[in-house]
């Protein structure tokens, strides 16, 4: 018996290493024979999504025995501070608060530093989705181009634009709008890395991205992060391309999407930060 203890042990050393931190910890976790993508979320207690987002370069339909896998605990994502952040700024790239952010991370004052590190828990992300009506906003941003008949700002062609473009710094987080499966998960053209996604009633495009967090087949839940804001295809600078088709028709977004970007749940007001 206490050989076999032992040699649980000595397998529990070789599947995991832990790498700790003040407010989360990161399991480096070694892909055993018939692990999935899945069935390591389900035994971790996180999304898919979340494993590619932090694996970068992962590819979901071929992991390979041996391959690490960095999980973080508690479920949470990471954001690199960049020049001109607040905490207020980045708190609103992921619908949450400056305060919540604050404390999970252990942090003695709202002041922070380009390139530093910060740690969202997945518990505290959406705490600012205005869900009143069909679909929240995929990403908190500045729309710089609308739906129609436009310019185009490199081709300089008159040309119809079929979807919105919300400017955000790259690496910005980006959120399903509504619930559905993937049906594409990658390059496409002028697109850039894209993703499409469908519900019941709606096809939604994102387009530009600088990272996909889902895979084709996945089922994401509304208001789950799928991917980062880029500026891959044919890009004038980071933004999120979004589109929403019915009956693959394209149909203007800002028709299905709340007026306010973020709001504030009633029981956080004042939980604002500075």
């Amino acid at each position: 018996m206490g050989r076999m203890k032992r040699g649980f042990f000595l397998l529990f050393l070789v599947v995991f290493f832990v790498h700790g931190f003040s407010s989360y910890f990161l399991i480096h976790y070694k892909v055993q024979k018939n692990d999935t993508l899945y069935s390591i979320s389900l035994n971790f207690g996180i999304s898919p999504s979340l494993l590619l987002d932090w694996n970068p370069g992962l590819d979901p339909h071929n992991l390979r025995v041996g391959q690490e896998i960095v999980i973080p605990q508690p479920p949470g994502y990471l954001y690199t501070v960049k020049k001109g952040d607040t905490l207020d700024t980045i708190a609103k790239r992921f619908f949450t608060t400056a305060t919540f952010i604050k404390e999970a991370n252990q942090l003695k004052s709202y002041t922070i530093y380009a390139g530093q590190k910060l740690f969202i828990p997945e518990s505290i992300i959406g705490k600012a989705f205005n869900d009143e009506k069909f679909f929240i906003w995929p990403v908190y941003g500045v729309i710089s181009s609308g739906f129609g008949w436009r310019i185009h700002p490199i081709t300089g062609k008159y040309s119809f634009h079929s979807g919105i473009d919300i400017s955000a710094p790259e690496g910005t987080p980006i959120f399903a709008a509504e619930s559905g499966v993937v049906e594409f998960a990658g390059e496409n053209g002028g697109y850039g890395l894209m993703i499409k996604i469908k519900s019941a009633s709606y096809e939604h495009i994102y387009g530009h991205l600088s990272q996909i967090d889902v895979y084709e087949g996945q089922y994401v839940k509304k208001g789950q992060i799928i991917g980062r804001v880029g500026n891959t295809g044919l890009s004038t600078g980071p933004h999120l391309h979004f589109e929403v088709r019915v009956n693959e028709k394209a149909v203007n977004p800002i028709n299905y999407l709340p007026n306010q970007i973020w709001v504030l749940k009633k029981e956080l007001i004042g939980t604002g930060g500075e």
